[in-house]
């Protein structure tokens, strides 16, 4: 056979009801041929040959992918399907033991280096570069990187990781009680200050209790007056 296109990967649509997948590349054998899905993290897990899908191929290489037991889908929740080729990269044939000359067998070792070269390269088109790179810095601009649990002194951590275990989600939850602190101190100092006005207000009502004005008049006379009083 010849190898008639550089496809080596494909990803495809799993709405739950599709029993076949054709990714459009070639491969020697079945075993070459790997298959999985993309969780909803966008992270890759890869399917079992056998139990979870089927390899089939027909006289001119081409794959099919059969569905044995493929995660849940729907049309509303599809998932991604990837289809992966990785050719071995060995070659068992020796040739000082040919007594004659087999083209089939040279076909077959030329096919299999133009499949790797087609799978380097589109693992590689794959593969996240930064956008700019020098002696201090490496810039992936607007990328997202994911990374698990840092168990090595030199592993990445997640900004997830950082505020679960440096107190980052502690602080703000402690600057929030903080605001709320404050806001109850200023609400204490005004029922504060409004109770001083209330009880400077009491004390003058006491005073004018403890003095009480009967209406009584107590003006000592200062003149002789003439009311009228028949004197006999």
């Amino acid at each position: 056979m010849t190898v008639a296109t550089e496809a080596s990967y494909a990803e495809l649509i799993y709405t739950g009801v599709e029993t076949i997948f054709t990714p459009g590349m070639q491969a020697q054998q079945q075993a070459d041929v790997h298959c999985g899905y993309l969780d909803g993290d966008g992270l890759s897990v890869e399917l079992i040959r056998g139990t979870h899908f089927t390899v089939t191929l027909d006289s001119s290489a081409a794959v099919t992918i059969g569905r044995i037991a493929f995660p849940i889908a729907s049309a509303l929740s599809p998932l991604t399907i990837w289809v992966e080729r990785i050719t071995p990269a060995v070659q068992g044939t020796d040739f000082k033991n040919l007594n004659r000359f087999n083209p089939e067998v040279h076909q077959q070792i030329a096919d299999a280096g133009a499949m790797r070269d087609a799978e380097l390269r589109n693992r590689q088109n794959r593969t996240v570069t930064p956008f700019a790179v020098s002696e201090t810095a490496v810039d992936f601009r607007s990328r997202r990187l994911k990374a698990a649990d840092p168990i090595q002194p030199e592993d990445l951590v997640t900004k997830q990781y950082s505020d679960d275990h440096t107190g980052t989600a502690a602080q703000e939850a402690a600057e929030a009680a903080r605001d709320i602190a404050v806001a109850a101190a200023e609400t204490a100092s005004a029922d504060a200050q409004s109770a001083a006005g209330s009880a400077n207000a009491a004390e003058g009502y006491a005073a004018i209790l403890e003095n009480p004005d009967y209406g009584f008049y107590v003006d000592a006379p200062t003149e002789t007056r003439d009311y009228g009083t028949y004197a006999p």
